[in-house]
């Protein structure tokens, strides 16, 4: 069962979920679904598959309901609300007054500022976008103001929740493009639809089209040129240990009355787990001592251990395959993340 087919039965998680997370999602067949992804990029043309995951802000979806239409232009929250703004005005009004819970003065002023910046694109869109486009485009900031040069390199910095930076050298074509523009985004997908699932958007590879206003940069998807060397004796260990735990993995997971959310359960306990950087300390015990702090119901939490102790501690088994999965992936895709990142290598 490939991917696609899996996310088609239920959405779990994001619309594109880390390769481990197919562990918990789909048990035995999700995992064998990521050995199998990890297989794939072993040989040139697999290698070349992976694009690169931009860690841009804000997320952008901009487009014509018809020919000759208005631009309209969202925020995430917007498009998640089905908000279609046609205007600078309605952009910001939306942002300002149904968008987010701004708390104390200081927020308030903040969220007016981001409207105001972000109903400023709305112009420049329009322009950029021809007027016998019909669908939307989803894309993600990079810089929504010129960055400084400094010694010859721009550098910018899109998401204040990371570390993650980009840099250009000036005298690049791409940086000579910089000097000239207010806007920088990268293009990922495209819908057919306003505020359709992220789960239906179709990739795009050539954002041409958009990119004949000088004051906007709109850069289309970067792909890995290099060889990827993956350890394929270290992935057959993980598929035979799958192989032969499959029953009770897929029995553990198995929805069961008053346990529908099971794997979701999981899915908050792994991600919290990373982000309090202790991915090293998950195991049966862990997720439990987790699971007492937690806002999941006492009932739920008793048949989590009833279930548990029925399939001979299915839980401490289905964390091995989640651990290894991520291990093949980070060590034998080395550039899929990187900090900094000199677009002037690939552009």
């Amino acid at each position: 069962m490939r991917y696609q087919e899996l996310i088609e039965t239920k959405q779990l998680g994001r619309a594109f979920n880390h390769l481990e997370d197919l562990v918990f999602f789909y048990g035995s067949d999700g995992t064998i679904e990521a050995l199998e992804h990890l297989k794939d990029i072993a040989n040139d043309s697999g290698a070349k598959s992976i694009r690169m995951k931009w860690d841009g802000n804000p997320q952008i979806y901009w487009g014509r309901e018809k020919e000759n239409g208005p631009l309209v232009l969202a925020g995430h929250n917007a498009w998640a609300k089905g908000v279609a703004a046609t205007s600078p005005e309605e952009v910001a009004d939306f942002i300002v007054n149904k968008s987010g819970n701004p708390k104390t003065p200081e927020e308030v002023q903040a969220r007016k500022e981001f409207a105001n910046k972000f109903a400023s694109l709305y112009e420049d869109f329009d322009r950029a976008t021809p007027k016998d486009f019909v669908g939307f485009v989803y894309a993600d900031g990079l810089f929504l103001d010129p960055p400084q040069q400094e010694n010859g390199v721009y550098t910018f910095c899109p998401n204040p929740k990371s570390q993650t930076c980009y840099h250009v050298k000036a005298e690049s074509e791409l940086g000579r493009r910089i000097q000239k523009a207010k806007i920088m985004i990268v293009g990922h997908a495209y819908f057919p639809t306003f505020g359709a699932p992220d789960n239906t958007q179709e990739p795009m590879q050539d954002f041409s089209s958009f990119d004949g206003n000088p004051d906007l940069i709109v850069l289309g998807p970067v792909y890995n040129t290099k060889p990827v060397q993956v350890n394929l004796k270290a992935i057959d260990t993980v598929e035979n240990f799958v192989k032969q735990n499959k029953n009770s993995i897929d029995t553990f997971l198995a929805s069961i009355p008053g346990l529908a959310d099971l794997k979701n359960i999981i899915y908050t306990y792994v991600n919290q787990t990373a982000k309090a950087k202790q991915l090293d300390r998950l195991s049966s015990q862990h997720f439990f001592t987790w699971l007492d702090k937690s806002k999941v119901s006492n009932p739920k939490r008793q048949k989590i251990d009833e279930l548990n102790k029925q399939t001979s501690g299915a839980l401490e088994t289905i964390n091995q395959p989640h651990e290894l999965v991520p291990q093949r992936l980070h060590h034998y895709q080395p550039h899929h993340n990187v900090t900094p990142f000199y677009l002037g290598s690939f552009l």
